[in-house]
């Protein structure tokens, strides 16, 4: 297994807090003055700035499960898609949970059609999980991938697709309490019961992609590398971090780290091609990290990092639709079809109908990390 670089003490923090960028930011995690957007970019390229706006507004105040922090995030996300001309369609599922009650989740869709009606799905939860004590805002865990996922539906709603493009914001992935074992278990509602749900209802048959955002802002960020994704659209989240000069930020040097995400409720219903794309320790090495809980606010997170995640995730999904636009191609032409192939002529001997063997899988360590 390959050793894990140390990750640095947060140094990004007292940069991020440094810079004219970030804005005033209060101690309760709202920001006085959001960061002007970053204007010398073309129109479809990713802005971290803007991102960052989409994330002041979002984590302007907790957002617990049917709270009106809740509505309020869904307006925000309502208005600002129906600003790009995205239509948003809620997706209403309910939870049975012990102690609890039913609960009643909100989701929200938004669709960019695409030339097949294949889809690429990109999910984030919106809504920030409860705590005793204090009041959860969420920054990061709960508000970074819905602000993410805001700026690449601007991103994407100036592109072409081979295939729809459908983006996600989850109601319900957060704790609901005081966290013992029991109340653990509840996490992840919003991606169970949608995932219950497209299996009903026979949607999750063409999904082509399906990627997980969540806690992709910290200043001092490290996206792990999750065992549980699928290998090839991971590793091409990788390759672009490459090619954009963010290994840093996406290592290739750590140990792998089984992430639980919104992806793993979609793996277990059957969908293969799942991502997870997150920093599992929000500042320091070990998860959830120093600034989990109280200390979720803006103060400890970055639009730099925001940018990095979006500027990867651009390029990453525009390869992974290439590559299966161009397999679909191929498998449709006539030489792909076995029956209009001319029968083969007999083989010179037995071995050579040996099929090919299969490259060997990622070695997993006791403690869900593999080895190189």
């Amino acid at each position: 297994m390959k050793q894990e670089t140390p990750r640095r003490p947060v140094p990004r923090l007292y940069r991020a807090l440094a810079l004219a960028t970030v804005g005033v930011v209060t101690a309760c995690g709202g920001s006085q003055s959001p960061p002007e957007p970053d204007l010398s970019k073309a129109p479809g390229e990713f802005s971290g700035s803007l991102a960052w706006t989409e994330l002041t507004a979002l984590a302007r105040e907790p957002r617990a499960l049917g709270s009106d922090g809740a509505e309020a995030a869904r307006s925000e996300i309502t208005a600002r898609l129906g600003s790009l001309g995205i239509a948003v369609e809620s997706v209403t599922t309910t939870a049975q949970s012990k102690g609890f009650g039913p609960l009643v989740l909100t989701h929200l869709v938004a669709k960019l059609p695409g030339a097949s009606p294949d889809r690429i799905v990109l999910v984030a939860p919106y809504d920030s999980g409860q705590y005793d004590g204090f009041a959860f805002v969420g920054a990061n865990d709960g508000a970074s991938g819905a602000a993410l996922l805001l700026e690449l539906a601007r991103v994407f709603s100036g592109r072409a697709f081979p295939y729809t493009v459908e983006f996600v914001w989850l109601e319900g992935e957060g704790r609901l309490g005081r966290g013992d074992a029991a109340e653990r278990d509840l996490r992840w509602l919003g991606s169970r019961g949608l995932a219950e749900h497209w299996a009903e209802t026979g949607q999750l048959e063409g999904i082509r992609l399906l990627v997980a955002f969540n806690r992709v802002c910290d200043a001092d960020l490290r996206v792990a590398r999750d065992s549980g994704s699928e290998r090839e659209p991971r590793e091409s989240f990788w390759r672009a971090a490459r090619h954009l000069g963010f290994g840093e930020e996406f290592s290739a040097t750590r140990a792998y780290e089984s992430v639980e995400s919104s992806h793993v409720a979609f793996r277990e219903r059957g969908v293969r091609a799942v991502v997870a794309i997150e920093d599992t320790a929000f500042g320091g090495n070990e998860a959830p990290g120093i600034f989990a809980g109280k200390d979720d606010v803006l103060a400890h997170c970055s639009p730099e990092s925001l940018d990095v995640v979006g500027r990867v995730s651009t390029e990453a999904i525009e390869a992974i639709a290439t590559r299966l636009a161009k397999i679909d191609h191929f498998s449709r032409m006539p030489s792909a079809d076995p029956r209009a192939r001319p029968e083969a002529a007999p083989k010179a001997n037995a071995a050579a109908d040996a099929p090919a063997p299969e490259p060997a899988a990622e070695a997993t360590s006791p403690n869900g990390a593999s080895a190189d």
